[in-house]
């Protein structure tokens, strides 16, 4: 374990403090438990001048299970140049420098445990295999790789960069272990670029990245923050990765599909001012921060089914075409900001949505023409019927308000034809019970003689003789062989014009749910 110990004390005290907290885990031992298999201090001791004086012979460079004393530092060649093939591996050494040095054939590294290390504007134009290598402090800013360049397995104890690096063929990171900070900012991945199960203990700063290939992050996780800020993506998929901090998208365009299904946002996640110009699938995943997709361009499906949201959902200007966001469920709390936002399709049941849409009349309207556009009628009537409801609740007493609080009581805003209907039966049964106690109407022995009063016969009618009379006068005049007397005359010219009014609401509203 001495190599190992050698690797820590080069840390610097951040990753010194992340090594100690971390060395308890069970993952991190077995990790560190094969460097130390590897790097065994009985491994067989190579001066580095023997592998300078190598390389200046234009002789292949290749050793197993060794360990380099004093400072591997290529800079010191003249031409700059490893014109062989060259392979350290399983093996360790301290310091050392492959700045500016071009590697003509492949260079391979696999397994061996690094001090500090410094590959800055390093040229590999063979394959570069760095697998389950470790590094203590390491730098490849602006390295660039002809062919494909492996880091799978690769552990990085301090912070290490990649800023400027040019990845021409595939690039290997899965199962890479980040132990620092990692920096990618600026560099360009031409082919496919992996990091499925990488872990990034402290932050990823990725932004103004090309990935000119397809990406494969799934699986990754990332415990700092994530910055993939104006990156520009081909074909992405980021399925369970699991983002512990802040994520920010902002201003990245995806040209091609993008999947983030079953992906954790345990914090801020931020795609404002992103494009997706195809399909963008979200389904499954969880937003346990805010969700920002504000000014976000989706032209294509964005599809957020099953997702999960603990904080609000903020579309404002954005542009969708079809957003599928049925089955989504959010927090008790939790809002969908649509304020200026424009979209074709919005598939989302009103009643699984209702509580969370943000009050904007602009915003209420467009659903409702949505709905109308799918043909769910119920979720058009619902949608509507609430904006109805807060505006009139916006409203300062006035004619106006008086008259939406009757167009709600009476029809429920021409979208409920049941007001109507309870309401007629609710004034036909009140007016029969005034007729009945107040002795209103009276029987008439001879109803179509004049005059009719004259032939009224006495005593007091039966309660269902006044509904009989009371539903008459309702729905069109009163029956012949009863006649209203006294003050109840007016009663049932009141009554009739009631009637006349709902019936006309009730069939007007309940032609329009009908017909539709």
């Amino acid at each position: 374990m001495l190599c190992v110990s050698y690797i820590a004390k080069n840390m610097t005290r951040k990753s010194q403090r992340r090594y100690k907290m971390l060395w308890r885990s069970p993952a991190l031992m077995a990790v560190l438990a094969i460097v130390a298999v590897s790097t065994s201090c009985a491994q067989q001791v190579v001066p580095a001048q023997e592998i300078l004086a190598k390389i200046a012979g234009n002789e292949p460079v290749y050793y197993d299970g060794v360990s380099i004393s004093g400072d591997l530092d290529l800079r010191l060649l003249s031409a700059a140049q490893v014109s062989d093939s060259f392979a350290l591996i399983n093996s360790s050494l301290g310091n050392a420098s492959f700045s500016g040095v071009t590697f003509a054939k492949d260079a391979v590294f696999w397994g061996t445990a690094f001090g500090n290390a410094s590959f800055e504007k390093t040229s590999f134009l063979g394959q570069a295999d760095f697998a389950n290598t470790s590094f203590a402090n390491a730098s490849f800013s602006s390295a660039t790789f002809a062919q494909p360049a492996l880091f799978e397995g690769a552990l990085f104890f301090d912070d290490v960069s990649f800023e400027d690096a040019v990845f021409a063929k595939d690039a290997f990171f899965s199962q890479a272990l980040f132990m620092g900070n990692a920096y990618f900012n600026y560099s360009d991945f031409a082919s496919y670029s992996y990091f499925p199960g990488a872990q990034f203990l402290g932050d990823l700063l990725i932004s103004d990245v090309d990935f000119s290939g397809a990406l494969d992050f799934s699986a990754a996780k990332v415990f700092g923050r994530a910055n993939f800020f104006q990156s520009r993506f081909s074909s992405a998929v980021f399925s369970n990765a699991i983002f512990s901090g802040p994520v920010h998208f902002g201003l990245a365009s995806f040209s091609s599909l993008s999947s983030f299904g079953e992906a954790v946002f345990a914090d801020e996640a931020n795609f404002n001012l992103g494009r997706f110009s195809q399909a963008a699938y979200f389904s499954g995943a969880q937003f346990q921060g805010l969700a920002l997709f504000g000014l976000t361009k989706f032209e294509d499906i964005a599809s957020l089914q099953g997702a999960k949201f603990y904080d609000d959902l903020n579309f404002k200007g954005g542009s969708i075409s079809t957003i599928l966001l049925d089955k989504a469920q959010f927090a008790k709390n939790s809002r969908i900001i649509l304020n200026d936002t424009d979209f074709n399709r919005f598939k989302a049941h009103w009643n699984e949505i209702a509580g969370q849409v943000v009050w904007d009349p602009g915003a209420y309207l467009a659903l409702v023409n949505n709905y109308h556009g799918l043909g769910w009628s119920t979720d058009e009537d619902d949608c509507y019927y609430q904006y109805r409801s807060q505006s009139q609740a916006g409203k300062e007493l006035g004619w106006s308000k008086i008259i939406d609080i009757l167009a709600w009581l009476s029809c429920g805003y021409g979208v409920r034809p049941s007001y109507a209907g309870a309401w007629s039966l609710i004034i036909i049964f009140l007016f029969a019970l005034v007729y009945w106690k107040g002795d209103g109407i009276k029987k008439s022995a001879k109803p179509l003689h004049e005059p009719a009063e004259m032939y009224a016969v006495p005593g007091p009618v039966t309660l269902r003789n006044a509904l009989f009379f009371s539903t008459m006068i309702f729905i069109s005049r009163g029956p012949n062989e009863f006649l209203p007397v006294g003050r109840n005359r007016y009663y049932v010219i009141l009554e009739g014009i009631l009637g006349w009014l709902l019936l006309a609401l009730f069939l007007v509203t309940l032609g329009r749910v009908m017909i539709r």
